[in-house]
Order: C-alpha cells, then sequence, then structure tokens
C-alpha cells in the first residue's frame, strides 16, 4: 500500500532531502547536492524566495520506507505579474513504480485545486534560476552543477500520469581549442576599435562584487524574452549572488563595458564540481571541502553558468569579447572541457554562441505540463 506523507519538521525534511541518495546510490552519473545546502534552501529564514512562494513537501511511502518525493509550489509573485494560475514542482524523485508516481500527482493535483491552480508544470524550482527540466537524453553522461539528473523511466511515467512536454533544454560540450580561432580574435580588436569598449581585470571576488548588480540588471534584460521569465527581486539577486560567490573562480568572469563604463555583457563559468561533489557524499565533513578546493584549483573541466548581453548590443558580436578573454584563461589553466548548463532549445541566439568551436549537443531534457482546469 502506498501512501502520501506531508513533509512537517526538520526530520522529515531532511528524508525528503536524502531520499536520493538511496534512490541513485551506485550511479555513476547522478551528483549528489550538499545536504545542509539543500536544508537551507527549503528555509523562509534564508531563502528570500520563500517570502511569496505556498510550497507543499510531500514523500511516498511503501512499507515504511520512502519510495517518490515532490515539492508543490506556488509562486504568488510570479502568477501575479504573468496573470497564471500555475502551480511548480520540483525535487520531483520517485522508484520505478507507476502507482508511486501516480499517488503523488494525484495528491498534487488536488493541492493545486485548492489552490485554484489551472495547470501543473515541472521540475522546476522555486524561481527560473533554480535547477529544472527533466532529462530524457544523455544518461550515461555525468550531471553537473546547474541541471538535474534522473533515470530513463522518468519520462514515461510523466506521460502515464497525463502530461505533456512543455518546454526542451539542450546542453552542450564544448572541447577548448588549442588556440583562440583567428575569426574571433580579429573581430574582438575591430569590435573593442569600432565601439571603444574595454574588458576590466576581474581576476578578485571584490573586483567582481562592484559588478553585481550590473549584473542581475542585465540577466533581467537578457532572459526578459523567454517564457515564463519574471525578474528577480533584489533580495533574490543578493541570496543567487552569494551562492554564485561561492563556487566561482574570478578568472572565468569576464565583462564588457562600453565607452563610458557601464556593462553591456557578461560571462560567468565555474569549474567543474561534479567528481568533487561525488566524492564530497553530501557533506563538507570529514573531507569533502578538501575535494571541493582541489576542484577548485586542478581541472580539467569547467561550466559556463550564465552569460548576458543589453538587448541593444546583442547583435554587435559582443560575445565574441566573452569568449576571446575565457578561452585565454581556460587555455591557461589547462581545461580541456567546457559544458555550457541547460538552454532552451528555441533560444538560438544563445546557442549559436558554441558553432565556431568544437562541440556537440550531449544532454536534453523536458519539462512537462498538465492542465487541471
Amino acid at each position: 500500500m502506498i501512501t502520501i506523507e506531508k513533509v512537517k519538521d526538520k526530520k522529515s525534511l531532511k528524508a525528503f532531502v536524502k531520499y536520493p541518495f538511496d534512490l541513485y546510490r551506485g550511479s555513476k552519473y547522478w551528483v549528489p547536492p550538499l545536504v545542509a545546502g539543500e536544508m537551507r534552501t527549503f528555509d523562509k529564514e534564508h531563502n528570500p524566495t520563500l517570502e511569496f512562494c505556498d510550497v507543499e513537501l510531500l514523500v511516498a511511502k511503501k512499507e515504511g520506507r520512502i519510495v517518490g518525493r515532490v515539492a508543490l509550489i506556488v509562486n504568488r509573485r510570479e502568477n501575479e505579474i504573468l496573470g497564471e494560475k500555475k502551480m511548480r514542482f520540483g525535487w520531483l524523485d520517485f522508484d520505478d513504480d507507476k502507482e508511486v508516481t501516480a499517488a503523488l500527482f494525484a495528491e498534487a493535483e488536488k493541492w493545486a485545486r485548492e489552490k485554484g491552480m489551472e495547470y501543473m508544470e515541472g521540475p522546476v524550482g522555486f524561481c527560473n534560476l533554480d535547477k529544472a527540466a527533466l532529462l530524457t537524453f544523455g544518461f550515461d553522461e555525468l550531471s553537473n552543477t546547474t541541471a538535474l539528473y534522473n533515470y530513463p523511466y522518468y519520462e514515461s511515467h510523466m506521460l502515464a500520469c497525463g502530461f505533456d512536454h512543455c518546454t526542451q533544454w539542450v546542453e552542450t560540450e564544448m572541447k577548448t581549442p588549442a588556440v583562440v580561432p583567428e575569426k574571433i580574435k580579429r573581430f574582438s580588436v575591430l569590435l573593442k576599435e569600432k565601439y571603444m569598449l574595454s574588458t576590466p581585470d576581474l581576476r578578485s571576488k571584490s573586483a567582481i562584487k562592484k559588478y553585481i548588480p550590473q549584473v542581475f540588471d542585465i540577466l533581467n534584460q537578457t532572459y526578459s524574452v523567454l517564457e515564463n521569465f519574471v525578474p528577480l527581486t533584489e533580495k533574490q539577486q543578493a541570496f543567487y549572488a552569494a551562492q554564485f560567490m561561492d563556487v566561482i573562480n574570478p578568472e572565468y568572469v569576464s565583462c564588457v563595458l562600453d565607452k563610458d563604463g557601464n556593462m553591456i555583457a557578461f560571462g560567468v563559468a565555474i569549474p567543474y564540481m561534479a567528481s568533487a561533489l561525488q566524492k564530497a557524499g553530501g557533506s563538507l565533513l570529514p573531507f569533502g571541502w578538501w575535494h571541493l578546493l582541489r576542484a577548485h584549483k586542478h581541472n580539467d573541466r569547467a561550466e559556463l553558468l550564465l552569460i548576458g548581453v543589453v538587448p541593444a548590443w546583442q547583435r554587435k558580436g559582443v560575445t565574441a569579447l566573452i569568449f576571446d578573454e575565457v578561452m585565454r584563461r581556460f587555455m591557461k589553466n589547462h581545461i580541456v572541457y567546457v559544458e555550457s548548463n541547460p538552454e532552451q532549445e528555441k533560444n538560438a541566439q544563445v546557442r549559436s554562441l558554441w558553432k565556431e568551436y568544437e562541440s556537440r549537443h550531449h544532454k536534453a531534457r523536458w519539462t512537462f505540463i498538465k492542465h487541471i482546469k
């Protein structure tokens, strides 16, 4: 018999967070999060997005053992701005038992109806900077720190529960060239001369911090054209900035300034932390911190975390300056491969950034939607 229980206290929250550690035990491709970080994500004192979200965490149990979980989210601010009645769902994991999935989503649909929602969409997080989308291709590829991993059977479970495919996302792996392509170098020089652009030295966290407000301003402008995008509040910006500052390597951050010193584009990459997180096993203690520190200093892979360009400059090629700067640093630090974070498949402008380099689309994923009106 399958029962659905609500997370009501710290003990049940920890069980909710740690369920995937049992589900993916032995997997070579799943990357465990830090348990303490996951616990803080659901803490209203820590995560400002929860100020305007209604949240219900559910676990499915069978014979006393957790066999599934899901987070139900109504982001009231998002729904008000977009004029929607959407229930988000995320932190979705389950055993390969369709009765479990059906029971979880029956309870999810009931909760959504009680909240007056008209459709459910996920897997997503509390907002658009959280991890999202179900993996549907690339199951034999190691996951990364900016994306979810799941078993191949997940998609069939979603379809069996009456969900339809909603938005497709893709990920790209690029091989770092031996030298920056001559075309990129020439174009970079021409751009700087034509528009009097500059690329400041940001190789310290203190140098980066003063540009953080401009980064989020550009981020809001860049992604406003994508569906369901909602600008971040000042508290959210501070929350995510703190998370990014914890993991970035200043050498892998680049920005472009116009002739007046205003930022018009930026790019942020981070050292590839997947293997280190696997070794850490969800905790910084006793030696997790050492594995993560080592990955910062000794790594042959990197993840492209974010890139943004002010709309007025988006078709003038300023991303060439970002790539020119960052690629030189990758080469210096012996980075062999760079992975993108998940990019919406229809976002052709971002995906075109890879065309000058040897690359492959190695993962694909979807979010799913179900109308319950």
